[in-house]
């Protein structure tokens, strides 16, 4: 079954829906500005949600790509990502667990060494590192991390 979709701008009353998709994942909270995604809306509300981070360093990090788990499977995140990738030129980098690195290939994304990153992927890099410990802590398996680069 084909589900409509409708890709678009975030607005602000999508804020809380992208913040407990993301939560809800246990991805990266921080730096979670509305301003910056995409979402997917479908008849239930946000399917999906994807944003560009712009770092301090001027780097960019395709990141908080999620996608609500009763809409998956239907080519959400693929959508998000071409639109998302749609104007975007230059350097972009993404963070990913290392078994799925391979798929972004799609869109021109490589691994590429943690190390050679900027500072501000390779401190969300390293802060996902670190989740990954506390999950061990806790009795969950972590992710092992990839750093992708696309340059177009």
């Amino acid at each position: 079954m084909v589900v409509k979709v409708t890709i678009r701008a975030a607005s602000a009353r999508d804020e809380a829906a992208i913040a407990s998709l993301v939560r809800g994942e246990r991805m990266n909270p921080f730096d979670l500005n509305w301003r910056r995604f995409l979402v997917a809306m479908d008849a239930r509300g946000v399917a999906g949600a994807v944003q560009m981070r712009n770092h301090f360093d001027g780097s960019r990090e395709l990141g908080s790509l999620v996608v609500r788990p009763d809409a998956r499977r239907q080519g959400i995140a693929a959508r998000l990502i071409d639109a998302l990738m749609l104007f975007a030129r230059g350097r972009v980098y993404m963070i990913t667990g290392a078994r799925f690195a391979g798929h972004y290939a799609h869109w021109g994304f490589a691994p590429v060494p943690p190390a050679s990153a900027p500072v501000g992927i390779l401190r969300n890099y390293v802060l996902g590192r670190v989740a990954g410990l506390v999950s061990r802590v806790t009795g969950r398996r972590p992710n092992s991390l990839a750093v992708l680069a696309r340059t177009k």
